[in-house]
């Protein structure tokens, strides 16, 4: 079972950091890789079972959602290759905030587990998640590396 897991500290209060991330079906902090987060059906974006397709690419449902654990799962259900549904499944990612006490700020881990034959789809989505986070502290004054993702925005 293919895995990836990234971390990474946000300059910014837990609450704060939670309020700009916890809607499912907003990723406008996230503007290096995601250009569209189109809603997909009925519910709102905390509520478990609502989707949505990013870039036009990435179909993705909300399995568990919980505010008091800052806290979102999901499964992607389809995406462009090396993470179609062809060539993985059983796909779960989870996104979690911790507050770091001692100074104030947010730690942020995003993970994912998936069913493949190969480990094709590891580098690729080690190299988005990282982004993404790079993108979200960045949203609260911490740099962004200076080079961007060798895939640029996600297809779409």
């Amino acid at each position: 079972m293919p895995k990836v897991y990234n971390s990474i500290i946000v300059p910014a209060p837990v609450d704060a950091v939670w309020s700009r991330i916890r809607d499912f079906h907003d990723f406008s902090w996230a503007p290096s890789l995601v250009t569209s987060c189109e809603k997909v059906g009925p519910g709102d974006g905390n509520t478990v079972g609502a989707r949505r397709r990013l870039n036009g690419a990435f179909l993705d449902t909300l399995i568990a959602y919980s505010s008091i654990d800052r806290r979102m799962t999901y499964s992607m259900d389809d995406g462009p290759s090396p993470v179609s549904s062809s060539e993985i499944h059983d796909y779960v990612g989870d996104l979690h905030l911790l507050p770091v006490t001692a100074d104030n700020t947010t730690f942020v881990e995003w993970s994912a587990a998936w069913e493949s034959n190969n480990t094709d789809a590891v580098g690729y989505m080690n190299e988005a998640y990282q982004s993404l986070l790079a993108d979200l502290s960045a949203g609260f004054g911490a740099g962004r590396p200076d080079q961007p993702a060798k895939h640029g925005k996600i297809p779409g």
